[in-house]
């Protein structure tokens, strides 16, 4: 669903570390509904840009809006009290819990009273995460580890929701099972992807928005984004082919 407000925007973001510009003028807009996935080499400024919107960093320059709200110095917990969920790239879990203890932990950070059972059973069927709830998360498999942080996340029932690499060392089987994962959720909630592997990126591409040297190179579809010569030139071999 397209919309004439854009849900997370940014205008002239840029980050220097020392005389390096890590992202450089970049302007991005979102808008409520959207599958974005964010791609690049290594070191082309995506994750960057990512921990900037998330409050992870602060920026040099430049303006960031979400809900209409200017979050250019806001604090990580505001941004996600804005309804931003973040999954970052490493699971941060708690691996001496069990899952349930772990989504308890999430929802009872925003939710509150019969609202925390509620949403942790909700998430569990959402995610089909019944068999493995009363599992200690240390002994997962890596696939279900990333899915258990997603349901971190989603428990607190965020308006967009920013996963770092979520296909990152999975297994073929879990790639696929992690691309319908987030296609169900994009069902109701705003999603960006921030991610390099672009065999991964064809599974679950709506709008794809290409970062090179901390500027923004194209912002495509899939099909147009794989067949930019320059896209080719800067990816291919870094990513598995395109």
């Amino acid at each position: 669903m397209q919309t004439s407000q854009p849900i997370l925007w940014t205008k002239a973001l840029e980050k220097r570390f020392g005389g390096v510009r890590a992202v450089s003028g970049v302007d991005f807009s979102l808008q409520p509904g959207e599958l974005r996935c964010l791609i690049g080499p290594n070191g082309a400024g995506k994750s960057t840009f990512f921990k900037i919107i998330t409050g992870q960093l602060k920026p040099t320059s430049g303006e960031i809006w979400i809900g209409g709200k200017n979050v250019v110095d806001a604090e990580p917990h505001v941004i996600a009290e804005l309804g931003v969920g973040i999954k970052n790239q490493v699971p941060d879990v708690m691996n001496g819990l069990t899952v349930r203890e772990n989504l308890w932990l999430a929802a009872a950070s925003r939710l509150k009273g019969m609202e925390v059972a509620r949403g942790v059973e909700r998430i569990a069927e959402r995610l089909s995460l019944g068999p493995i709830m009363d599992r200690l998360v240390g002994a997962l498999a890596h696939g279900q580890r990333q899915w258990v942080e997603i349901g971190m996340v989603v428990v607190c029932d965020p308006q967009i929701i920013l996963l770092d690499e979520p296909a990152a060392g999975m297994s073929d089987e879990e790639t696929v099972l992690t691309a319908e994962l987030i296609r169900e959720l994009n069902k109701k909630t705003t999603i960006v992807v921030v991610e390099h592997d672009m065999q991964f990126i064809r599974k679950i591409a709506r709008t794809v928005t290409v970062f090179h040297q901390g500027r923004i190179l194209i912002e495509d579809n899939f099909d147009v984004v794989i067949a930019n010569p320059t896209v080719r030139e800067v990816y291919l071999g870094r990513s598995g082919g395109l």
